[in-house]
């Protein structure tokens, strides 16, 4: 190809066909330029198709965590209602005043139970590190960074502090009941744990534990909205990633 141009050339000079010659040059350089653009554009699209497989392999790696960390939360959520709503009867039991009777051992127990939420973090970890940028879509992005520096850590932060219901009420409990394990089965594995108060009439009638419950049932409150708020963004930005990753698939 480069010897036959090489002989167009050649002729057109001996000829002194000046003109075309310059017509030819022209063209022949607009067909440099168009080769190399079209050599750049090959590369550049094969340099996107590598970033976009290792921005969909991080997403997709991202949205498994984000499913592991959200089967937890919705569980620990269902025992965050399930411990208010015990709070909230012993409340009940303090301003109505209603016979001891054995099912009320129960939310004496669950009053002072607690979740801890151990999300995994790994993979943002990584990310974090330096690879944040990979991600492409600022609202995905966006969205990630704030479920685990706000969202995972507002509920973290709360373990040690009055939001903690079982912080607020062991000790007032350890002085103040005692815990049966109840078996059933014939094993301890299958088996329920009650509290007995060791003076009903005392504890009914105790301002602390009043204060104490009204406290603890403000910081279970804050904790089941907090969970509530973490599972919207989690499964948004599940969303989001789906989204994303079906439209890049598809263009």
């Amino acid at each position: 190809m480069i010897k036959f141009f090489r002989r167009i050339r050649q002729r057109l000079v001996s000829q002194n066909r000046f003109s075309k010659y310059m017509l030819y040059a022209i063209g022949e350089i607009a067909l440099v330029m168009i080769g190399i653009l079209l050599a750049l554009q090959v590369s550049n699209w094969n340099e996107e198709q590598k970033n976009y497989k290792k921005e969909k392999a991080i997403l997709n790696s991202l949205k498994s965590e984000l499913k592991t960390n959200l089967d937890e939360l919705k569980i620990d959520h269902k025992g965050q209602l399930f411990f208010y709503q015990a709070t909230m009867d012993v409340y009940q039991y303090i301003q109505n005043k209603p016979t001891l009777v054995d099912s009320m051992y129960l939310d004496f127990y669950i009053m002072i139970r607690f979740n801890y939420f151990f999300p995994k973090t790994s993979i943002y970890e990584t990310l974090k590190s330096g690879n944040l940028e990979t991600i492409k879509s600022d609202s995905i992005r966006e969205s990630i960074t704030d479920i685990y520096e706000s969202h995972y850590q507002r509920i973290i932060s709360k373990v040690d502090t009055r939001r903690n219901a079982a912080r607020v009420l062991f000790p007032y409990y350890q002085k103040h009941f005692r815990t049966k394990h109840v078996v059933k089965n014939d094993t301890i594995k299958f088996g329920q744990k009650l509290g007995i108060p060791n003076n009903y009439e005392f504890l009914i009638n105790d301002p602390e534990f009043e204060t104490l419950i009204a406290e603890a049932i403000d910081g279970r409150n804050h904790f089941v909205y907090h969970y509530l708020e973490a599972i919207n963004e989690v499964e948004n930005s599940i969303k989001l990633i789906d989204a994303y990753l079906i439209k890049n698939e598809n263009d």
